[in-house]
């Protein structure tokens, strides 16, 4: 005979997917979930939060997790996941950039929102690069920058050529700037492509639009790259990443659904940091930046030089 459920466990259980519900809605304000789950009968003590502690760690059983910010709740990670891939993130990262340009209004709110159904939706693997693509990847929208192409492709080859420039451009009150900085790469920030350099003095990093640019003239010497600020983001894998630790400048960034870890490393000596890792072998990938992907390439092909 099956045993009859207790009808407290379905009021409990009725409780919990309302409050499901409107998290997939949006934010919940922490004053609704308080009384939601007191039944009303919220009085400030301690016992209340207790409660209320048992169903957040209820969810979080079942992979739900839910974070309180500002006084709302919202969910990190829903019931029901996508495993979208890379492209699948970079076109919504492009009907996101479309929808920004909407006039406010009716489609621009429903294109929001489902925007907003697909991204609370991702798995760990996707947040992961939607994580990555926020802070040092740059979405290559061809279709916005076509015009722009010659303009492009020169900025990069100024990153590539590590070579200090003397840079006049305009800024945003139309007055022109003369400059002198070392390049680090070229990013696409919305409908802009900024060529990104650091200050001969090495105090401050410029994002200078390139449709602002007046004249690049390159100078016979060399960027230090151990002054250039940035962060480098690598992925190692399989026994690499059960075994790593971290330096005390790194930090653990994500660990995806294969299991291989993302790591954050700043402040380490460029030359360092990539013998280091090219001892690691297929087990470890560059994520971003480019230049440090393309001095990791340069470093591979000079040592297979040895061998040939």
């Amino acid at each position: 005979m099956a045993k009859k459920t207790p009808e407290k466990c379905n009021e409990s259980c009725i409780k919990m997917f309302e409050f499901l519900k409107r998290l997939y809605n949006g934010e919940v304000e922490f004053k609704w979930v308080i009384e939601h789950f007191s039944d009303g009968q919220y009085d400030g003590t301690s016992n209340t939060h207790v409660t209320l502690n048992k169903y957040l760690n209820a969810l979080k059983i079942f992979g739900v997790k839910v974070k309180k910010e500002n006084g709302k709740y919202h969910m990190l990670s829903p019931l029901y996941k996508i495993n979208f891939d890379l492209n699948d993130i970079k076109s919504i990262n492009n009907l996101k950039k479309a929808c920004e340009i909407l006039p406010n209004g009716k489609n621009k709110s429903n294109c929001e929102e489902f925007i907003r159904e697909l991204e609370i939706r991702y798995d760990k693997s996707a947040q992961s690069v939607t994580q990555v693509g926020d802070t040092t990847q740059s979405l290559h929208l061809a279709f916005y920058h076509s015009e722009m192409a010659e303009q492009i492709k020169l900025c990069e080859k100024y990153c590539q050529d590590k070579l200090k420039l003397e840079l006049i451009y305009t800024d945003d009150k139309g007055e022109e700037i003369n400059l002198l900085a070392s390049p680090i790469e070229t990013i696409y920030k919305k409908r802009k492509v900024c060529l990104k350099v650091i200050g001969s003095n090495g105090s401050r990093v410029y994002e200078i639009p390139i449709d602002n640019i007046k004249s690049v003239k390159q100078l016979p010497s060399s960027v230090n790259s151990n002054s250039v600020p940035t962060t480098i983001v690598y992925k190692i894998k399989n026994r690499l990443a059960k075994n790593y630790r971290l330096r005390d400048w790194e930090k653990l960034q994500d660990i995806n659904s294969d299991g291989s870890h993302v790591i954050v490393n700043k402040d380490e000596d460029f030359n360092v940091l990539l013998n280091r890792l090219m001892r690691y072998g297929t087990e470890c990938e560059i994520i971003s930046p480019k230049f440090i992907k393309d001095e990791m390439i340069d470093l591979i092909n000079k040592t297979l030089s040895n061998y040939q």
